[in-house]
C-alpha cells in the first residue's frame, strides 16, 4: 500500500471510529420532544440523558488512553465497540427515564474510546504537520458519516417509534466492530507495561497537564466544545417546540450545520500547508465568538424565525472546525511516547467542561432560547480569551 493510500486508509477507519459519538447523539436529537411524550416527562428530563452520555464521556476519557498504551489499541477498540452495543441495545429496551439515562450513562464511556483510540492511533503513525492534517481529514471523514444522522433521526421520530433509533446505533456498532476486526491491524509500537500503575498515571498526568501549550490548548477546545454541546443538548427542544419546526426539517437544518462543518474542515486542512496553525486557530476563535454574539443577541432582541439560531450557528461550527484540530494536535505534539494518556486527558477535562454546561442547560431548560445563546455565546468568547494566551497573542503574567 502506497504512502497516500495508507494514509486515506487511516483517514476513514478513524473516521468510522470518532463517530460512534456523532451517531449515539446525533440520530436521537429529533426524538428529544417525542420520547418526552411517550415517557409524559418534561423535555429537560429527556436532556438529562443527553448529560447523561456526555458526563460517561467525560470519565471514559480516563479509561482508554492508558489502557491501550498497556494491552493496545485493537483489542480495546474491539472491546469498547461490543459494550457500545450492549449499552444501545439496553437504552432501546428502557422503559422509563431512569433506565434510559443509566444506559446513556455506560453509553457516552463507551463513547469516549472513539475520540481517544483514534487520536492515539494517529499519533502512533505521524507527528508535525501530518498529525494534524490526519486528525482534520479523519475528522472531515466523520463530519461526511454525520451529515445523514439527524435526517436519519428525524425520520424515524416522525414515522416510528423513538426506540428504532437504538436498532440503527447498534447496527452502526456492528458494522464498525467488523471493520476494525478484519482490516485494522495494531499501531502501537512499544506497549508501556507501566501505563496503568497509579503512581505513574499520577506523575503522567501532572508532567502533562503542568505543560503550558497542552493547558492553554486544552481548555481553548475545552470551551468551543461547550458550546456545540449547549446546541446539543437544547437545539431540538427550542426548535421544535418553540419555534415551530417539524422533527425532519429539524434534522435537515441539522445536517445543513453538519456539512458547513465538514467544508469548513476541509478547507482548514488545505490552508494548514499556507498559513501558521496559529493564525488558523485565533481566526477560527474569531468566528466562534462572533457567532455567539450574534446568536444572542438576535434571540434578545426577540427574533422568532429559526434562522436566527441556524445561521449563527452554522458560522460557530464553522469556526470550531477550523480550531479544534489544531488544538487537539498542539496537545499531542509533545508527548509521543503517551500520546494515549495526553489524548485521555484531554478528553476528560473537555467534555468535563461541556458536561458542565449541559447539566446547567438542562436544570434550567426553558422554552426560550436565551439560556442556550447565553451559554454558546459565553462559551465563545471564553474560546478567544484562551485562544490569545495559547498562540501568545496575550501572555501570562
Amino acid at each position: 500500500m502506497t504512502e497516500r493510500k495508507t494514509y486515506i486508509f487511516y483517514a476513514v477507519i478513524l473516521g468510522f471510529l470518532t463517530m460512534t459519538g456523532p451517531i449515539a447523539i446525533d440520530v436521537f436529537l429529533p426524538a428529544v420532544p417525542s420520547l418526552a411524550q411517550d415517557f409524559q416527562i418534561s423535555t429537560g428530563s429527556v436532556e438529562l440523558s443527553l448529560t447523561a452520555i456526555f458526563a460517561g464521556n467525560a470519565i471514559g476519557q480516563l479509561i482508554y488512553g492508558p489502557i491501550s498504551d498497556r494491552f493496545g489499541r485493537k483489542p480495546v477498540i474491539l472491546s469498547a465497540l461490543i459494550i457500545y452495543l450492549i449499552s444501545a441495545i439496553g437504552s432501546g429496551l428502557a422503559n422509563n427515564i431512569e433506565i434510559l439515562i443509566f444506559w446513556r450513562f455506560v453509553q457516552g464511556l463507551l463513547v469516549a474510546s472513539g475520540r481517544i483510540l483514534a487520536n492515539a492511533v494517529a499519533r502512533d503513525l505521524y507527528d508535525e504537520e501530518q498529525l494534524t492534517k490526519l486528525i482534520t481529514i479523519m475528522w472531515f471523514v466523520g463530519l461526511c458519516f454525520s451529515i445523514s444522522s439527524a435526517p436519519i433521526g428525524g425520520f424515524l421520530s416522525e414515522n416510528y417509534s423513538w426506540r428504532t433509533i437504538f436498532w440503527v446505533i447498534s447496527i452502526y456498532a456492528v458494522g464498525t466492530f467488523l471493520v476494525f476486526l478484519f482490516i485494522f491491524r495494531e499501531t502501537i509500537q512499544t506497549k508501556d507495561y507501566n501505563a496503568l500503575k497509579i503512581k505513574v498515571l499520577i506523575k503522567n498526568f501532572s508532567i502533562i497537564i503542568s505543560h503550558r501549550d497542552f493547558f492553554l490548548n486544552v481548555i481553548c477546545g475545552g470551551f468551543a466544545l461547550g458550546g456545540i454541546v449547549a446546541y446539543l443538548n437544547s437545539s431540538s427542544g427550542v426548535l421544535i417546540k418553540n419555534f415551530g419546526i417539524s422533527p425532519s426539517l429539524y434534522g435537515l437544518t441539522f445536517s445543513l450545520i453538519i456539512f458547513c462543518q465538514a467544508v469548513s474542515a476541509l478547507i482548514a486542512e488545505k490552508l494548514i500547508n499556507h498559513i501558521n496553525t496559529k493564525k488558523l486557530m485565533l481566526f477560527g476563535a474569531v468566528f466562534i465568538t462572533s457567532a455567539g454574539l450574534t446568536m444572542f443577541l438576535l434571540v434578545l432582541f426577540n427574533a422568532t424565525h429559526p434562522a436566527a439560531i441556524i445561521g449563527p450557528m452554522v458560522l460557530f461550527v464553522m469556526g470550531f472546525a477550523i480550531l479544534w484540530p489544531q488544538t487537539v494536535a498542539a496537545c499531542l505534539q509533545p508527548f509521543p511516547e503517551n500520546a494515549g494518556t495526553a489524548s485521555t486527558l484531554q478528553g476528560f477535562i473537555q467534555n468535563s467542561m461541556a458536561t458542565f454546561v449541559s447539566a446547567i442547560l438542562s436544570i434550567f431548560s426553558s422554552s426560550t432560547a436565551i439560556p442556550m445563546s447565553a451559554a454558546i455565546a459565553g462559551c465563545g468568547i471564553l474560546t478567544l480569551i484562551s485562544c490569545m494566551l495559547a498562540t501568545n497573542s496575550v501572555r501570562l503574567k
